[in-house]
């Protein structure tokens, strides 16, 4: 059994589940975990996996169009140093994301783990599926540039020139470094149809969607955005660039379906976003004529 019909077995059993949070009066109520070995690995500092283990969770609130608000922290360890190197860096990330930590968990355990429950509070929330035919599909930003730094960290950089090295840190910052689309995520509750953040991989994120609102879609290949450099640079650095920007994950991008035209929907929301195609009502996802197979990461056949 893939992810994608394990998340299916799930709407079946809890018919309020599926989305980016749940959803509950005013509150919308995410949790994500982190697992050693599975979703990192030591050779990334403690710092930097303490920091993404709360910019994933408010991506998803992002995802909902709310904001961010309460967190409850779990964390198992084999010894206290890093338990207490994780906490304390939370503290401060939280306090910059304006959340304030107000409980949680602390145990012994082989390998290190942290799960964060993350609360916001939004309005009117915004679904996966809300889309609608004819609806245009949006990306909040380049992407591909995470996919990218996790395989210049796993297979090294050595030889590279300066320009080179430049587009790499790059590439690295963004898979280490992820920032959550907070601020564009509040702005789109009464503009966005439906929305998902890229944490998976387009392709698997935009199946997600499409089979939460029973639509399919078109993508222009040629409007989505990949990240700076990407296509100069990835070939010369053996990255295939189509699949990074088409299948890499932890993206945090945001996804989402408006019925406005891309100038329409850049100038509401203040900043740029990207059109990159229609929501049909036949059902399936074509890319440039062809179809489009979600091969993004599925937690239960791949391994990092």
């Amino acid at each position: 059994m893939s992810e994608r019909d394990l998340i299916a077995r799930i709407r079946e059993l809890f018919p309020r589940a599926g989305d980016d949070a749940a959803v509950i009066g005013r509150q919308v109520i995410t949790n994500d975990v982190l697992v050693e070995n599975v979703d990192f690995t030591r050779v990334i500092p403690l710092r930097l996996i303490a920091r993404k283990s709360l910019t994933i969770n408010l991506s998803d609130i992002a995802a909902m169009g709310g904001r961010p608000r309460y967190a409850i922290v779990a964390i198992g360890s084999p010894d206290e140093k890093d338990a207490t190197a994780i906490i304390e860096e939370l503290a401060i990330a939280a306090k910059e994301n304006d959340v304030e930590i107000a409980g949680g968990d602390l145990s012994r355990s082989e390998h290190l783990f942290i799960s964060i429950t993350l609360i916001g509070e939004a309005s009117q929330p915004i679904l996966r599926s809300g889309a609608r035919r004819g609806d245009r599909i949006f990306l909040s930003r380049p992407i591909g540039g995470s996919a990218a730094g996790l395989s210049l960290l796993q297979r090294g950089t050595e030889g590279a020139d300066y320009a080179e090295r430049e587009f790499i840190e790059s590439a690295k910052r963004r898979h280490l470094e992820p920032e959550a689309e907070v601020a564009l995520g509040m702005k789109l509750p009464g503009v966005a149809t439906s929305c998902i953040d890229v944490s998976d991989g387009f392709s698997t994120d935009l199946h997600h969607l499409c089979d939460a609102s029973k639509v399919g879609a078109l993508i222009d290949g040629d409007r989505i955005p990949p990240f700076a450099d990407l296509p100069r640079f990835g070939p010369r650095l053996g990255i295939n660039v189509r699949d990074a920007v088409l299948h890499g994950g932890e993206e945090y991008a945001l996804l989402f379906t408006s019925a406005l035209r891309e100038s329409e929907l850049s100038a509401r929301v203040g900043r740029p976003v990207y059109a990159v195609g229609r929501i049909t009502e036949e059902r399936g996802v074509r890319i440039n004529g062809e179809l489009l197979e979600p091969k993004g990461f599925d937690h239960f056949s791949e391994r990092l």
